[in-house]
């Protein structure tokens, strides 16, 4: 029997938008590069950023690579514009 396919569950924050070519080369890179899937699920309390959480069998070295690896990819597969209500205010 084959072990399940590891996966990164993203938690993106409600006022969160993707960027579509991004999130597909994030989709690829896992699947190429990792043999992992990717959920994400949107968040039910406030985050600053999306949370990505290892889910699955992911070896210790290869997930610490995969998290430096992603870190900047998930970057620019989500953004908020809460920045722009920010300057309204001031």
């Amino acid at each position: 029997m084959d072990a399940p396919r590891p996966v990164l569950l993203l938690l993106v924050p409600a006022d969160w938008d993707a960027v579509p070519e991004a999130l597909t080369e994030l989709r690829r890179c896992l699947g190429e590069d990792y043999g992992a899937g990717l959920m994400l699920r949107q968040a039910s309390v406030p985050l600053r950023s999306p949370m990505p959480l290892y889910v699955g069998y992911w070896p210790h070295d290869v997930q610490r690579f995969a998290q430096r690896d992603l870190r900047p990819r998930i970057e620019a597969a989500f953004y908020s514009l809460a920045w722009l209500e920010l300057e309204d205010v001031g």
